[in-house]
């Protein structure tokens, strides 16, 4: 009879474990929104800026490329090399490719002394 009064216990408390997690997880959530993802990329991306060279924000024109963008800026002297500019302008940009820039969208472009 302990025995039986036993198990009826732990499945009651299993049961309640469960109903009382999937409550919560429909009420508050257990998964990051995109809020708290943005939150928590936030920061670390300034700081990935900070450390580069300052930056101009440029809107891209259709038939733009970064290289021509960079030596617009730049007025045709690039200080530094190729790679090394595509390098930044990646940094600044959250990792977007340099070839996958669009036509009217801003990006950052480097700027060097």
């Amino acid at each position: 009879m302990g025995c039986e009064i036993m198990k009826k216990l732990i499945i009651g408390t299993l049961l309640f474990l469960l109903v009382y997690s999937i409550y919560f997880d429909l009420k508050v959530g257990t998964l990051p929104t995109a809020t708290t993802i943005k939150a928590i990329e936030t920061p670390v991306a300034e700081a990935r800026n900070k450390s580069l060279n300052p930056y101009k924000t440029v809107t891209v024109q259709p038939g733009e490329t970064v290289l021509t963008i960079l030596e617009r800026i730049h007025t045709g002297n690039m200080p530094v090399s190729i790679n090394k500019a595509v390098e930044d302008f990646e940094a600044l940009n959250n990792s977007i490719s340099a070839h996958a820039i669009q036509a009217n969208e801003s990006y950052r472009f480097p700027l060097y002394r």
